[in-house]
Parts: structure tokens; C-alpha cells; sequence
């Protein structure tokens, strides 16, 4: 691994002769690619730097050069910033899958994963594979993926740009690896086309109810969950049924424990905002020390046992 490397270089490819391009267009597109190095960077807790350069022409270059701690740390710095950028998914980079890769390991062995290059860095003795293999933990990074797609769908509409390069550069300028191209018809393979996540399941939920709804209609309920208010929609069919039907009163203080689904998507920034709440089943009521379980709840009890010891069984 060529470790002479000290700055990064993005081109533009256009298909005609200029040398030129959308100023917003290009603002973007470098606004995103420098929040994607820092969101690297900072996952990688290197103090890295980057300064920018005179525009070059050849279509349209834009080059940085990036100052850290060594020459070691800024040659891997660039490597793996090069790969996470330009390497092409295997399918569509959609949120469900997304979030599925994120999961995959878990965060003492992800952080095994950046311990192990750190030390590396430290001892200025970097393998490839613990580049290769840090460089697919920052693509599933749900941040560094959203910068990317949204990096990707300005290129994508401004048909000029037939393909992008990221080279790594010597102190020199010139080129010290291949040049990584992505071309025009890969781009889509970048973008997320819904921002929604996968809800998250709270199986046991305790929501003290501070206004349920009386009457049909795609009204939300009011309560208290975690000691914060949320607002609702209640799923449960059967226990809005006992509800208008006057089966199930309310008084102060009555506490649903149900199934609370908690609805997310990601913003432009790749933060993870809470969009809604929602329950599915009714587990049981409580009113001062008082229980009613429903119907439904033991269902769904009995179910998630019989899949709960499904899934102990094959492990």
C-alpha cells in the first residue's frame, strides 16, 4: 500500500470541452462529499484537516489537501475515504437493507474494527484487509450513506457530468493509486429513494392515557410514555371497539402496557427524527392496581413465546 499520499483529488468528467459547471451544482455536490470526510473522520477519532486547493482543469478537478497527525494517517485516511465513496453497492442502498448491514455487528465489535486501524496507525504498519474491512464499516454507516446519495442524486441530475474520478496525490500532484471512477450509470446505485426506517418495536410499552378518543375517526390519542407526551394512533381494532362500545372506560391515571411502534426516517443530514407513534395491540389496561387483560394481548403473547423459543431453538 502506497502510504506517499497527501492529497485527494475529485474530478469531474464532462461530455463536451468545458471546463466549467454549475456553481450551486458543484457547491452541493462538495458540501456533501466534506460532511461524508467528516463524518469518517470523526468516527475514525482522527484529527484530520482539509484544505482546498485551486480548481484544475481536465473537465473539472477539485482537490484537498488533508493534514493529520502523520503521513501514514493521511495516506489511510484518503484510501478509505476514496473507497466509501466511489465503491459501487451490490443493489440499491435502500433504508431497510441499510439499517439490517448496520446491525450486523455489534458496537464493541465495530469498535474492535476501528481500535485494531488505530493501533495499526500508531505503529505506522497498516494492513490492507483492516483498510478494506473499515472502509465497509463506514459504508454502513447510515450518515456516510445519506451524505453519499444525496452527493449522488445532484450528479445524477446534472446531466453535464459523465462520470466522476477520486484519485489520492502525492505532494507533488501527481497520482500515487488508479484512479477510482464511477460512471454516470451508477450514480442511481447511490441514492436512497425513501428516507423511512424500519419502526421500532416496544413490546411491553407502559402509556398512561391523558385523552383517548371517544368516537371513530382517524383522530390520535394523547398519553404519557417514558415521562414524555406523545401523540398516538391506535391500531388496536378490537380494543377501539370495546372503547366506543363503552366496554372499557378511562379514568386519571389508566395505563395501557401494549406493543408501541415508534415510527423514524432520516433527514437530508442523515439524523435519525422520530415521526409518529402507533400501537398495534392492547396488552392489558391498569387502573389503580387493577388489570384487565385483553383477548388480543394473550394472543400475541402466546405467539412471540412460540417465536421466541422458535429462534432458541436454531441458535
Amino acid at each position: 500500500m502506497d502510504l506517499s499520499a497527501e492529497k485527494l483529488e475529485l474530478h469531474y468528467y464532462f461530455n463536451d470541452s468545458s471546463h466549467s459547471m454549475n456553481a450551486f451544482v458543484r457547491n452541493q455536490c462538495e458540501s456533501e462529499f466534506l460532511a461524508i470526510a467528516m463524518e469518517i473522520a470523526k468516527e475514525l477519532e482522527l484529527g484530520i484537516q482539509l484544505e482546498s486547493e485551486a480548481y484544475r482543469e481536465g473537465g473539472l478537478k477539485e482537490a484537498w489537501k488533508i493534514i493529520g497527525k502523520n503521513g501514514v494517517q493521511v495516506s489511510i485516511f484518503i484510501s478509505i475515504m476514496a473507497l466509501v465513496s466511489s465503491r459501487i453497492p451490490f443493489s440499491d442502498p435502500e433504508l431497510d437493507i441499510l439499517q439490517k448491514q448496520h446491525l450486523r455487528l455489534s458496537i464493541e465489535e465495530k469498535k474492535l474494527r476501528i481500535k485494531k486501524l488505530q493501533t495499526e496507525l500508531e505503529n505506522e504498519k497498516v494492513n490492507e484487509s483492516t483498510v478494506n474491512q473499515v472502509a465497509e464499516l463506514l459504508e454502513e454507516n447510515l450518515k456516510v450513506a445519506t451524505r453519499k446519495s444525496n452527493f449522488y442524486r445532484q450528479l445524477s441530475r446534472y446531466n453535464k457530468v459523465e462520470k466522476i474520478g477520486l484519485s489520492a496525490l502525492n505532494s507533488d500532484g501527481k497520482p500515487v493509486t488508479d484512479e477510482r471512477i464511477v460512471s454516470r450509470n451508477s450514480f442511481r446505485n447511490f441514492i436512497i429513494h425513501s428516507h423511512n426506517l424500519s419502526p421500532i418495536t416496544v413490546d411491553d410499552a407502559l402509556v398512561e392515557i391523558i385523552a383517548p378518543v371517544l368516537k371513530e375517526g382517524r383522530y390520535k390519542w394523547k398519553g404519557v410514555y417514558e415521562n414524555e407526551p406523545i401523540s398516538f394512533s391506535m391500531n388496536d381494532k378490537y380494543f377501539n371497539l370495546d372503547v366506543l362500545n363503552e366496554v372499557i372506560s378511562f379514568k386519571h391515571g389508566t395505563t395501557i402496557e401494549c406493543v408501541l411502534l415508534i415510527h423514524q426516517k432520516l433527514d437530508e443530514a442523515g439524523e435519525v427524527q422520530i415521526t409518529g407513534y402507533s400501537v398495534s395491540t392492547v396488552i392489558r389496561k391498569i387502573d389503580s392496581g387493577e388489570e384487565l387483560e385483553t383477548l388480543q394481548g394473550k394472543k400475541y403473547k402466546f405467539n412471540k413465546k412460540q417465536v421466541d423459543a422458535q429462534a432458541d431453538l436454531f441458535t
